[in-house]
């Protein structure tokens, strides 16, 4: 009787480590599926430097800049924060390598419907301009939005 319960039992725990090991793999495939996706979408790659000189050229004045750390909160690698006519506009760099599923849904969500998730703050979505692998944040209500959207548009 007790050797039928212990090979029921290992059975059983055979049973939930496959399972276990199926929805894990199905999950890191799903991620590096959608990176592929990504990749492809992706001719060029811009920088934010690149962004940056483009407003230097401009008749624009760049009151302000500062680095923007809170990157990790869309998944981004990099970012910029300007402060042009008192307004306020960002600028976040993706890196295309990284596998990590905030990265890939939100440059996948960027590329299609032109806005990212912010899940650390309840799934606060906010609009953005997507191009060559930056995302523009806060554009749209900016007194020179549609110049700046033109040089960003433009790397």
């Amino acid at each position: 009787m007790k050797k039928n319960i212990v090979v029921v039992l290992l059975v059983l725990l055979i049973c939930v480590a496959a399972i276990a090991g199926i929805f894990l793999y199905n999950k890191e495939h799903k991620v590096i599926e959608s990176k592929n996706e990504v990749k492809e979408l992706v001719k060029e790659n811009a920088t934010i430097e690149d962004f940056k000189k483009k407003l230097d050229e401009s008749e624009l004045k760049i009151d302000l800049e500062a680095e923007n750390t809170e990157c990790d909160l869309i998944g981004a690698s990099e970012g910029m924060s300007y402060t042009i006519d008192d307004a306020l506009i960002q600028v976040y760099k993706f890196d295309f390598n990284n596998s990590n599923e905030l990265t890939v849904s939100n440059l996948k969500l960027a590329q299609d419907q032109g806005k990212v998730v912010m899940p650390s703050f309840n799934n606060y979505e906010f609009k953005v301009v997507y191009n060559k692998g930056l995302i523009l944040v806060n554009s749209e209500d900016h007194p020179d939005k549609d110049r700046i959207v033109e040089l960003f548009m433009s790397l």
